[in-house]
């Protein structure tokens, strides 16, 4: 067994929660943004419709969002090889790392 493979093996068992946390953090990264359009949209509406939509927006659409999302990911992962899904993963959580800090040092 290469090393790769070795490494993947023993990474491989965390698939699920590699896609909850990648699947999480780019709700958070973008969780402002999607409020803000969301906020911008029903500013018009009364004082209840916009509680509602938020309240809605954040226990439905984030958690569908998480529910939906992180077995396709999962799923995804699970198709690669040994040696692209050890680049995959650790290329996602560089990108997500970078995308973050690029994102909030604006």
């Amino acid at each position: 067994m290469t090393l790769i493979q070795t490494l993947a093996s023993h990474v491989r068992p965390h698939t699920d929660d590699i896609a909850l946390a990648l699947v999480a953090t780019l709700l958070v990264i973008f969780g402002d943004t999607i409020n803000d359009l969301v906020r911008r949209l029903v500013r018009p509406h009364p004082i209840w419709v916009r509680v509602g939509v938020f309240i809605a927006l954040c226990t439905f659409g984030y958690g569908a969002l998480s529910v939906w999302l992180t077995p396709v990911l999962d799923s995804y992962l699970r198709t690669l090889s040994s040696g692209m899904f050890l680049s995959v993963v650790v290329g996602a959580f560089v990108g997500v790392g970078l995308l973050a800090e690029r994102y909030h040092s604006r």
